[in-house]
Formats: C-alpha cells, structure tokens, sequence
C-alpha cells in the first residue's frame, strides 16, 4: 500500500505471550561441541555438485562452474518461478550479489510508510501443505502454492513492493548465518521467501539465529524442528531397512569431539542430541506431536521481535545466484534460541542420511553452509524516525508512544545497533 493505514492490521503478536527477549549482546562464543567432519566429495559429482570449502574445486570461488541443476539440487527449486535470467549460473559476475555485510551508515533511505503485515495463514506443521526437505545446505519448509480462496498460505503485506499481500513461498534454515551485521555473524539464519509474480521477483524476510548460552528454548521453533526431526528419522529408517536387506551396516555419520579425535555419532548418541532436555520423550513427544497439528505462525512473538530492518536489492545465495532477482529485508533484532535448539538444527542437517544411506550434507570443516559475505552494496535501514508498530500507532497515533512498546503493548527490543544515514539525517533513537 502506498499510505499508512488508517486502520491498521491486528498484530500477529497481541495474543501469545513470547518468551525471553533476545540477549542485547548476542553471544560471539564458538560453536558447541561437538563439530561434523566434512562428507567426501562424490566420486563422480553431477553437474550441479557444489560445496563450501574453500580449498575445493567445487567451492564458493567455483560456484560459477556450475552448468547443470537437477531437481535433486538446491536451486532447481527457484526455476518453478517464472524468472528472468533464471537458468543462467551469475555466481562469478559480481553482479548484485547476496548475502553482504550491514552496519551503522545506510547510503538509502527506507521508502517503507508501514510496518511488514503478514497473516499466518491455514497450514499446519504436520500438514501436506507445508513439505520438510533436508537438503545438501539447508533445511527448508515449502508451503504449497493456493489452489483456490483457502487454505492460505503464510502471506505478507509489504508497504513497498507495489502490490498488496503476497504469499510466502519457502523458509530456508542456513547455519551460520549469511549476512553479518557490521562483522558479525550470527548462529543462524532464518530467511522467509514470498515471490512477487508481477514484478518476477523475490521478497525474502531474514532473522538471525541467536544462540546464546542464557536463552531457554524457543517453543513456537521447536514445532519446526520436531517436523525437521521426524523427516530425519524416517530417512534413517529408510536407510536400516535397506542396510538390513544387502547386509551392510547403517551409514552413520561422523563428529568430532572439538579435540581433533573423530567420535562415530550412532543412532543413540543422535537421539541423545535429539532429545536430551528437550521433554520430548513419551508424553512429552505425544505433546510434540499435538502441537504439529496447530496451526503454525512464522511471525509468531517467539520469533519476531522488531519491525525494522535492513534492505536491499541483491541475489539468491547459492547456484544459480541470479543477481539482482531478490529485495532482502534483513530484521535488526535476532530470534532466541536455545544451545540445545541450535545443535538439533545443525546435527538435522549435517549428519542426515537419506534412504539410499548417503550423507547429504556439503557443509565445510567449519561447520557451515553459509556462502560468504559478497562486494559492498547500497542498503537501506528502516527506524522509528520513518515508521511505528501498527500496534503503537493504533495506541499513540502515527508518531507513536514516547514510551515505544509501553504498558499494554508488546516488549519493546533495541536494536543490534543503531544507524546513522542516509548523510542528512540523525542517528535513529
């Protein structure tokens, strides 16, 4: 919409209670123990076979080899989308490329005139509308595209793309994270997908992953990783029962304690990483599993906590890398996650198995699949000098609460830094 609304969205967090606010300084603590060694590179990697070492032929700096994507890579799931330029490989151009580095002096300025407006939409965790996939660099929710009126899919209200709601399209799971905030990375990353189909481009939401030792477990995301769970444990399966018939033993996947000695992670220590403190043993998994078939809010107050962000127009963040093809809105306060959530996550998609017992993931020796931060680009930051919650407006008006988020609204979070820019304006308050 191109004004502010005179009668603004219900929030999407006025009727859950979130959990612990984020930590102000997020933790810049390494990884916990324990680490995964790096899967082997296939000994006749297909066309579309890439990776994140850096010392590898089929690394980061490679990526602009890749000539081929089969529907068994991570980016054929972008040519559904009708795209310009999509079946082009733009790794090596240089060109608008994601993810990159934000910090504190924006040289544009946010055209935004209202906060993001999402609606969580009909699906459900356990639902067939929402599929698990545990891919080669990251784990993704895809919710199926409407057929009719309902069930909705998650939808978002974007001030400035040009149109009103649009549906969300995938959520993807990266670890750590890609972009960075003036250096700093992140334990991980969230990045929400809605695709614009008159403007033939994406509109990605990103929310960092804070894992910092403090915060307890982050409820509303435990549903997403409950359905992650129970995909890796049926490929699991899968892969005993076919070891079983030709008389192998089951591909386990290997860790490393953190002391340089390699620890063979089977099927009870993966439990043990599963489930160790996270009450889902017994009634407590029947509890789980109740809770997959609600419906699930990606915006619920467990995961977000502000309504500003940076932006800017850059790229996809792995083959084919088609610049210029995505405007990134990137959250300027983190969503918190237990240590514990953080090590499920990372053990789902570095140690899994799939039903033909082959190793999947393409992580590197530091335990990550995260491209690296690209060439500097314009971006743009979004504050309280251009607009309030539409919750705060609805209490104080359009130039909200001297108090912002004060008493009766929801928790009011700082963001991880403040800016200042475009040049003629003053630092943010």
């Amino acid at each position: 919409s191109a004004y502010p609304s005179t009668e603004p969205s219900a929030s999407p967090t006025q009727s859950f209670p979130p959990t612990k606010a984020p930590t102000a300084s997020p933790s810049v603590r390494p990884t916990a123990a324990p680490t995964y060694s790096v899967a082997e590179v296939p000994r006749n990697p297909r066309d579309g076979y890439f990776n994140y070492d850096a010392s590898s032929s089929y690394g980061p700096n490679r990526w602009k080899n890749v000539n081929k994507l089969e529907k068994s890579d991570p980016g054929y799931f972008w040519q559904s989308f009708d795209m310009e330029g999509i079946i082009s490989n733009e790794c090596g151009s240089g060109k608008k490329q994601s993810p990159i580095d934000v910090c504190v002096k924006p040289r544009e300025s946010c055209t935004e005139t209202h906060e993001m407006r999402p609606k969580s939409g009909d699906y459900k965790m356990d639902s067939d509308f929402i599929t698990k996939q545990i891919l080669s660099n990251k784990l993704r929710l895809v919710m199926a595209p409407r057929t009719g009126e309902e069930p909705d899919p998650p939808q978002i209200d974007f001030s400035s793309n040009g149109r009103g709601i649009i549906d969300m399209t995938n959520i993807d799971f990266k670890f750590p994270s890609e972009h960075t905030v003036c250096g700093h990375k992140f334990d991980g990353e969230m990045q929400y997908f809605t695709y614009h189909p008159a403007r033939k481009r994406f509109v990605a939401v990103s929310f960092f992953l804070d894992a910092s030792e403090t915060n307890p477990r982050n409820e509303h995301l435990q549903e997403v990783i409950e359905a992650f769970r129970i995909v890796y444990e049926e490929d699991e399966r899968k892969c005993k029962e076919r070891s079983a018939s030709s008389g192998n033993s089951f591909a386990n996947g290997f860790a490393s304690s953190g002391n340089g000695k390699r620890n063979l992670y089977n099927h009870d220590n993966a439990t043990m990483i599963m489930r160790e403190n996270d009450k889902i043993d017994g009634l407590g998994l029947q509890q789980e599993h109740r809770h997959l078939a609600l419906k699930w809010h990606p915006f619920h107050p467990d995961i977000q906590k502000t309504v500003h962000f940076w932006g800017y127009s850059g790229s996809l963040t792995d083959p084919p890398c088609t610049s210029d093809s995505v405007d990134w809105k990137i959250m300027d306060v983190p969503t918190p996650i237990s240590p514990r959530q953080l090590e499920q996550l990372k053990h789902i998609l570095f140690t899994h198995v799939d039903g033909n017992c082959k190793r999947t993931s393409v992580h590197n020796s530091n335990g990550s699949v995260a491209r690296p931060t690209q060439d500097p680009q314009k971006y743009y930051k979004c504050t309280r000098d251009d607009y309030v919650s539409d919750e705060e407006r609805a209490v104080c008006g359009d130039e909200g609460c001297v108090n912002p988020f004060g008493s009766g609204l929801n928790p009011y979070y700082p963001p991880l830094v403040y800016v200042t820019g475009p040049p003629t304006r003053s630092p943010s308050k």
